[in-house]
């Protein structure tokens, strides 16, 4: 028996937005395959799910306010994108490094592209590699 599908955070429109947004901030999202761009959206609804609903009001403001650079040239978008890192707002920076932060976790969090990039972290004991020194490599 399936599971009752979860209904998702995210419209439609704020998804295009969001994937849009992550071929900034990710650039290889920008020619990846349907399933891996998908993959990452559904991540980054699933981070969001169990958050409280004003938390999910204020990412979606987020992408209401940043969805109209996806009508600009990509250049200016670049060029924005970073000038509002360094926004004197705090919440404006702040937003943006959550929107980043569920971006990577949407895309780098899969494991192919773990297997892409030869991230591939020891389940078991990373921590032990890790204070020893070795690289995954090194066996």
């Amino acid at each position: 028996m399936n599971a009752p599908q979860r209904p998702s955070v995210l419209s439609a429109l704020q998804r295009r937005f969001l994937r849009k947004l992550a071929a900034l901030i990710v650039p290889e999202t920008e020619g990846a395959s349907a399933s891996v761009t998908d993959a990452m959206i559904s991540a980054v609804d699933d981070q969001l799910r169990p958050r409280p609903r004003l938390q999910q009001l204020e990412f979606k403001l987020l992408l209401l306010g940043l969805g109209w650079m996806t009508l600009l040239p990509r250049g200016w978008r670049v060029w924005l994108l970073h000038r509002l890192d360094n926004f004197p707002l705090r919440l404006v920076r702040v937003g943006l490094w959550g929107l980043k932060t569920l971006i990577y976790l949407g895309y780098y969090g899969q494991e192919p592209i773990q297997q892409r990039i030869r991230y591939l972290p020891s389940r078991l004991e990373g921590n032990v590699r890790l204070r020893a020194h070795q690289l995954p490599s090194e066996g």
